[in-house]
């Protein structure tokens, strides 16, 4: 891990050049520049000679369309300006930008760069107070709610595709075969039905979907002053909310340990709105859902994974998914019978 980590940093270093450069785009008298985050899209914390901060976003070249960073960054720019949620805004470039192209010989291609304040604190994590996670559940209605009426997200992907790499590229390729197991793959064929039955509910509802942030877990949940921030919309997406609470209860985990932070969580969502769910088990499928996908692209990454440490991420994988499908055919089947 320290290997990959020094790995990591030294990748991310190349781009200070580029972050400089970037900077120059904005107004402001930058006296500090240090890489903090090389895990996805390259981070650098900035300060000021008026002794401010921001974070300096060099986003990854082809993840994402210039019309979805665009959608991001006015979404964020409106919750930041309504004072929906705390979040960080997006500082506008002296061209009035949201975001700009960057090129710099070090970097082989031309980048997408943003800025934004600062957000201190730290992740609200694993074992969080209950006021905190309550608090965490009114963001995400809030959320929930102005998403609803954002309406401009033109380019923006849909939550439809339930594996990153299609539906056959990773997981059940047959090469994978000696990887995905018949026991496992049997979990997952079973998510993949699941979750295309709750799609296919939801498109037949008169709920229509919206931008959501599609990655809503204890590490995107910043605490500071007793006070909760929500960063790193750079997977918002237009889905439904039940499928956003999908992914955070994914990440809370199957463990029943875990439910008062859950119960917390759903108390504070129901302060500002209803309970999305429309039937009993719906966000546990899209659990198993996220689930799905994670696992979908740990098989997609074998070529730098050991055999060992892959079977057994597969077989954990399909134990967690095999248990939030387990309790949603439960609720349902309890819902049935009390009618």
């Amino acid at each position: 891990m320290v290997q990959a980590d020094e790995e990591g940093m030294a990748s991310g270093q190349r781009y200070e050049p580029l972050a400089r450069r970037a900077l120059e785009a904005y107004e402001l008298d930058v006296t500090g520049l240090t890489l903090i985050g090389y895990d996805w899209n390259f981070t650098f914390r900035v300060e000021t000679a008026d002794g401010e901060t921001y974070a300096l976003r060099v986003y990854l070249a082809q993840r994402r369309s210039d019309d979805e960073i665009s959608v991001e960054l006015a979404w964020l720019e409106a919750l930041a300006s309504e004072s929906v949620v705390r979040v960080p805004r997006p500082i506008r470039s002296v061209a009035g930008s949201l975001f700009e192209w960057v090129h710099h010989a070090g970097v082989p291609e031309p980048r997408r760069v943003a800025v934004f304040t600062w957000v201190p604190g730290d992740p609200l994590g694993d074992d969080p107070e209950p006021f905190l996670v309550s608090s965490f559940g009114e963001g995400v209605a809030r959320l929930h709610e102005h998403g609803r009426s954002f309406l401009r997200v033109d380019g923006l992907r849909r939550g439809d595709s339930q594996l990153p790499h299609g539906d056959a590229a990773s997981l059940f390729a047959e090469q994978n075969a000696d990887i995905v197991l018949p026991p496992e793959r049997a979990v997952f064929e079973r998510a993949m039905s699941a979750t295309r039955e709750a799609l296919a509910r939801l498109d037949a509802s008169d709920e229509e979907p919206r931008i959501v942030h599609g990655d809503l877990h204890q590490e995107n949940v910043f605490v500071y002053d007793e006070k909760v921030w929500f960063l790193d919309f750079d997977d918002c997406l237009v889905a439904w909310p039940v499928q956003d609470l999908g992914v955070t209860m994914w990440e809370v985990g199957e463990d029943e340990a875990t439910w008062p932070y859950r119960d917390a969580l759903r108390a504070g969502y129901e302060r500002v709105a209803t309970w999305p769910e429309r039937w009993l088990g719906e966000i546990d499928v899209f659990a198993a859902g996220r689930g799905l996908l994670k696992v979908d692209d740990a098989v997609g990454k074998r070529a730098s994974t050991s055999e060992a440490e892959l079977l057994g991420s597969v077989h954990r994988h399909a134990e967690a998914i095999g248990w939030f499908l387990d309790r949603a055919d439960d609720r349902r089947w309890k819902r049935r019978s009390v009618r």
